[in-house]
Order: structure tokens, then sequence, then C-alpha cells
């Protein structure tokens, strides 16, 4: 199957984009920056296309004979002005895509985001069928909620806020996430729909933190203190912990996690009928293959 794949440098897509190599599938990627992007995507079989979103006449054609895409350009923020840029990028890619054979669309969203539902609409007045998948807190090697797990607990008492505390999530581990984007693959009862992608558990986010804890430093007792709100203190320790790349990405889930996020319409478990794995076994996972890398 040929695909094409906008937002080559998101999380999401850096994962599945060796996951679609290894089914045996043709990648094609919109890179704003080729040379770049090559250089770090060693994965032999991918075909590059130069194309600032953002910029109509930077963006080189798409191959005419297209099966299915992928949109997973990240969201830039939840201001105005930058919803702007979002749907501007999202109507210059439809407006390349409009030109192939392209059959199928899918793109993904925060699960319980509204901010969202503007760039959908300019996806879904395209020619080819569109397929959404809400994802809820999705959980892998590199991710921001690792990071920010691990940025949290670096320090003792380990310090969140009652907003945080309480938020109900249903996590998702990286791996699922991939099964699910990759058997919507022209899946026709995928086809104009959207559908919540979430694991099977609920947990507060202070329950994720406590797993969390009991993985990574099992010989230390947790020390929790919850705050009434984020300080300045506490915002200057993440925005210094965190990369410069990511700590914006990391404001953003923190803002989201003032919201429960948890699936409403999971219909796609009808559709793909698999075991996802808790968040404990997420956890085991990626700690493993970290274990794995320390000692090869």
């Amino acid at each position: 199957m040929k695909i094409l794949l906008a937002g080559s440098n998101s999380y999401i897509a850096t994962r599945l984009i060796p996951y679609l190599l290894d089914k045996g599938h043709e990648v094609i990627c919109v890179a704003r920056d080729k040379k770049y992007f090559l250089s770090q995507n060693k994965q032999k079989g991918i075909q590059v296309l130069n194309g600032d979103l953002l910029r109509a006449r930077s963006i080189e054609p798409f191959p005419v004979k297209i099966d299915a895409a992928f949109y997973l350009a990240n969201r830039l923020t939840q201001t105005s002005g930058f919803a702007g840029l979002e749907a501007l990028s999202a109507q210059n890619f439809m407006d390349a895509l409009n030109k192939t054979h392209c059959t199928q669309l899918i793109t993904t969203g925060e699960l319980n985001n509204p901010t969202r539902n503007h760039i959908e609409d300019i996806l879904a007045a395209g020619r080819c069928n569109l397929t959404g998948l809400q994802l809820s807190m999705v959980i892998g090697e590199g991710s921001i909620p690792m990071e920010l797990f691990g940025a949290l607990t670096n320090n003792t008492p380990i310090v969140i806020t009652n907003a945080w505390a309480g938020a109900q999530i249903q996590p998702i581990y990286i791996g699922d996430a991939l099964t699910y984007l990759h058997d919507c693959l022209l899946n026709k009862a995928t086809y104009n729909h959207n559908f919540d992608i979430c694991g099977p558990q609920v947990l507060t986010f202070k329950q994720m933190m406590l797993v969390y804890i009991a993985t990574y430093h099992q010989d230390e007792k947790p020390n929790i203190v919850i705050l009434p709100s984020l300080n300045a203190r506490l915002a200057s320790y993440l925005a210094n912990f965190l990369s410069p790349i990511n700590y914006p990405e990391a404001q953003s889930l923190l803002g989201n996690l003032k919201f429960d996020s948890i699936c409403t319409n999971d219909t796609i478990r009808d559709i793909i009928p698999f075991e996802c794995v808790t968040f404990k076994q997420s956890l085991r996972l990626i700690h493993d293959k970290d274990e794995q890398a320390v000692h090869a």
C-alpha cells in the first residue's frame, strides 16, 4: 500500500513510519526540510517530499497514485492566532491531496478537545474518506507523558496540583495506538467516522504517578504533595527540566489535565477487536526496553 504521511516529526509519526515499513508499505513523508529529515531518519524505503504546510508554494506535488494518507501535524496551541495557522496548514495539505487518487485520510486529535474540530472540518471537506481518531494520553518511549512523569518524580517531595491529581485518564500504549492506526487503513467500516482510542483502564493522574514510581523508583517511598494550583516555582522547574522542544507540548498536556480524558465512543473495538495492555504493563514494556538499551 502506498501511504502519504504529513506531520512526519510528530511523536506518533516517528513511531508509525517504521511500523508501516515493517508491514511492507511504501511510505512517502512530507517534511519541511528534506535533507534534515533524512539525516534524522535512517530507515530504508522512505520517500521524502519537501513541503512547509504553511507555505503552499513550497509543497512538492504529491504522487497521484496514493492509497491512503495520515495527517499527524502537531497541534500548535489553543490560541486563536495559532488556530488560524493550523487551519492554513490543513487547507494547504488538502489542496495538494485533492489532486491525488487517495481513498482515505486518517487524522488524530486529543480526546475531548473541541479546539481540534476546525481542523477536522477542513479535512472532511476533501475528496477522500476521513477517519478521525481521538486519542487519550499516549504512553511510550520518549513520549511527553513519560518525560513529564520523569520530571515530576526527579525531586522529593513530588509536587502536583489538585486539578491534576483527580483528573481521570484512560491512557493507551503507543504500540496499541499504532495497531489502531494501521488497521484503520482502507477499512471501509472506519470511513467518515470519528472514534475514541483509549486503553482498558481509567486511572486518576495521581494513581498513574504511583504506578510510575512503583516501576521506576521501586526502592523509594512515594511522597506526593498536592498544591491547590500550579505555582511559579513548579512551572519554572518543569520549564528547565523538559527540553525546549517538548515543554510547549507538556504545557498543553498539563492544561488538558483540568479535564477528564475518557472514551465515550469506543465502537472502534467492535471494528478492530484486540486486547490493549494496561498502564502498568505499558510502563513495564518501556522499562524493559530501556534496560535492554543500557546493556546493549
